[in-house]
């Protein structure tokens, strides 16, 4: 059975899930998630929402998909014992390294590598594999024909339905480095969103609006070819959208798979939320729909167009009935020019507006009010209870094989009778639980007493023990497994002076180069020539995501190097597969001391540290770890910036993007096996020659970088 996977940003979207047919959801404590500005979940709210799930034969998976300190490990590890004790089925990391030992130490618990650890090849796959994950939640920009070669080794979750991120997840560094609030510690403040303009570097404007902001993805007509390849779960993002959103979301994709047209369910959702009219992503190829340039946020769904304007309100040329409290946007050339609200006055609705409205403009539905009434289905579990109530013996309530009764034994009555129906209407009395109650009276006198208070404490004690699934299978020693889950610490040899360089220009004066070619298909033979003569170690730098069209490239000029500099997980095992020395880059997001020993216990001698740590940070994980200076790389991006238009393509290097404040980054084109893009910080990062500093205090060197990799990033161990 194919899975339906619905987001749960808190209790509501839960139960709004389950109602509406998912088959399994997702969901986030207040800590260790990728999406904290979302309600997420006390621990009691989790244990009733797992519950809950339960009751309905519904999974819940924990996402833990941030990347954590030494210093917040053993909260992470507390917080996945307690979730395992409350019944939660499966967890989301992204730290391969650190799923790992987890696995090691807690082996009932049951793993999925998060979409930000980027498995996008079968490689990734089989590394997921062996490293204890049962599931790989797939890289967003993963080809079809690599999907269906990942299926066939590891059950694939695939997002379906939701907003994109136009960099390769887990490799946006865009919100930290402009704002100090980092995507891959669940803070990202969504920058690509944004107004930008690309310019080129004597000044001339090539293009301007959102070129960051990609449309939201609606795969709905590509369902089955996601069954045909195999793919287990469809995922549904949104843990920070509506109720509305979530149920619209799941009904459509359920009356998809149960072959029901269901056309009203598309138009709910695109009322619920709706930006840039959906695409269907990369995996089938980059449509011109797939940036969102014109409008960033919610488009809503189009029902009329402006007829009269008046001086606050407005008519439209077909009549479209309203409730009191419904908004709208005004379109005209797919761009906003308007907003507006509906209000019942006297039982007539008026359609106010605000913006420059005229005749023929669109009006689109980005509220309605009441949408998720419309699409509420009431979910109930059918419970029989047998009573028993017999004068001398203690008042017995049975479900199932679960049977209850009062320490104290029931009393004739003396002076009032208690009646069969106050018994009946008193057990039926649910409370918060998601029961409709049958009552079957197995034994009742009538002239018995029973008090109330006694009734409700046994009721309530019968529909908590049904409602909540004990497991407790974990030890809750969480002390025990943190000293198992943290290594001994060992340090790494200091003596590097290294380069990234995507020529072989002034690579003097260096015992290590990692060399980034612009295109891999054609590496100069100058090039090849000068990195097989220099005397010290020749790393090739592979970029975090390779589909396995990539990787065939990439196999034609590994000979020439010694070793791979890697920016993802699956890439240790490639390195391994080749024989090759690997120096682990900063794209491995290396954060803790559990990922440290992860690449020494796998002969891995040069490590990068993350560019999210600080210097005193990366010290206190080991002293001689690799950090990073120069021109920094803060996105990836798998796709054509300019819509893919080669025959017009209208790159040149030197490219530049444009913020509001005037600060420009640079955008590099590289190229496998087809176009690549990077985009670098619109400053450099140089750190001081003494003491330790954190990044914010780091010097810039204040002048915009009109080309990139020049010099090249230094890469040096912290003395």
């Amino acid at each position: 059975m194919i899975e339906i996977l619905s987001p749960a940003g808190n209790l509501n979207n839960l139960i709004a899930s389950v109602e509406s047919g998912a088959n399994a959801v997702y969901l986030g404590l207040q800590d260790f998630s990728a999406r904290k500005n979302s309600k997420n979940f006390t621990l009691e709210e989790l244990k009733y929402g797992v519950s809950y799930a339960n009751l309905f034969g519904v999974k819940t998976y924990l996402t833990v998909n941030t990347l954590y300190k030494d210093s917040e490990l053993k909260s992470v590890l507390k917080a996945i014992i307690d979730a395992y004790n409350v019944g939660v089925d499966a967890f989301i990391l992204q730290d391969l390294f650190l799923g790992k030992k987890i696995k090691e130490i807690l082996p009932n618990v049951v793993l999925h590598l998060s979409t930000q650890a980027g498995v996008c090849n079968e490689i990734g796959a089989i590394q997921a594999k062996e490293n204890g994950f049962s599931r790989v939640i797939l890289a967003r920009e993963t080809k079809l024909s690599d999907i269906k070669a990942i299926s066939k080794i590891i059950e694939t979750e695939v997002f379906v339905q939701g907003a994109l991120c136009t960099c390769l997840s887990g490799h946006c560094y865009m919100s930290s480095f402009i704002g100090g609030n980092s995507g891959n510690r669940g803070f990202c403040k969504q920058p690509c969103r944004m107004q930008y303009a690309y310019e080129y570097n004597d000044g001339t404007p090539i293009k301007a609006g959102y070129p960051l902001s990609l449309s939201d993805l609606c795969l709905k007509d590509r369902v089955f070819d996601l069954i045909e390849a195999g793919v287990t779960s469809f995922k549904i993002e949104g843990r920070m959208r509506s109720e509305e959103y979530v149920r619209a979301s799941v009904m459509l994709y359920k009356s998809i798979l149960d072959k029901k047209d269901r056309a009203d369910l598309f138009k709910s959702l695109k009322k619920a939320y709706n930006r840039g009219d959906y695409t269907e992503g990369l995996a089938f190829s980059q449509k011109p729909n797939f940036i969102s340039s014109n409008i960033q946020g919610h488009k809503g769904l189009t029902v009329a167009t402006v007829d009269k304007v008046n001086k606050e309100t407005f008519t439209t040329k077909n009549f479209v009935k309203f409730s009191d409290g419904d908004a709208f946007k005004i379109l005209r050339n797919n761009k906003e020019v308007g907003n507006g609200y509906c209000k019942i006055e006297n039982g007539k609705q008026k359609l106010f507006y605000k913006g420059k409205v005229c005749f023929g403009d669109e009006v689109s539905v980005t509220k309605d009010v009441l949408l998720n009434d419309k699409l509420k289905l009431e979910l109930k579990r059918n419970i029989a209870v047998k009573v028993s109530v017999k004068v001398g013996k203690p008042i017995t309530l049975q479900v199932g094989e679960i049977t209850l009764a009062t320490t104290e034994v029931i009393e004739p009555s003396k002076t009032q009778i208690t009646t069969r129906q106050e018994v009946e209407n008193n057990v039926k009395k649910v409370d918060k639980y998601p029961f409709n109650v049958s009552v079957e009276f197995v034994n009742f006198d009538e002239n018995a007493f029973v008090p109330k208070g006694v009734l409700n404490r046994l009721r309530a004690q019968l529909y908590e023990n049904l409602f909540y699934k004990k497991v407790c299978k974990i030890n809750d020693d969480v002390e025990k497994y943190y000293n198992l889950l943290m290594p001994k610490r060992s340090d790494l040899c200091a003596n590097i002076k290294a380069v990234i360089l995507n020529n072989t220009q002034n690579i003097n004066g260096y015992n290590t180069v990692v060399y980034a070619p612009k295109n891999y298909k054609d590496v100069s033979k100058k090039d090849i020539d000068c990195l097989t003569k220099f005397k010290g170690e020749v790393y090739l730098y592979l970029p975090p995501f390779m589909s396995g069209e990539d990787i065939k490239v990439v196999n034609k000029i590994l000979p020439n190097f010694n070793g791979l500099y890697i920016n993802s997980y699956w890439q240790l095992l490639y390195a391994k597969m080749n024989n090759k020395k690997v120096f682990a880059g900063v794209g491995v997001n290396v954060f803790n001391s559990v990922d440290v020993d992860y690449l020494l216990q796998n002969k891995v001698d040069k490590i990068c540290a993350s560019k999210e740590l600080s210097v005193s940070e990366i010290a206190s994980i080991n002293k001689n770890l690799v950090i990073l200076e120069g021109n920094v790389e803060i996105m990836d991006l798998i796709y054509c910036p300019f819509s893919k238009d080669c025959q017009v393509c209208k790159y040149k290097d030197g490219i530049l993007l444009k913020d509001t404040q005037n600060r420009r980054f640079v955008l590099e084109r590289y190229q496998i096996s087809e176009c690549r893009f990077r985009l670098y910080n619109c400053h450099n990062v140089i750190l001081k020659e003494s003491g330790y500093s954190t990044i914010t205090d780091v010097k810039v060197e204040g002048q915009i970088l009109n080309s990139v990799n020049t010099n090249g990033n230094l890469l040096k161990g912290v003395l």
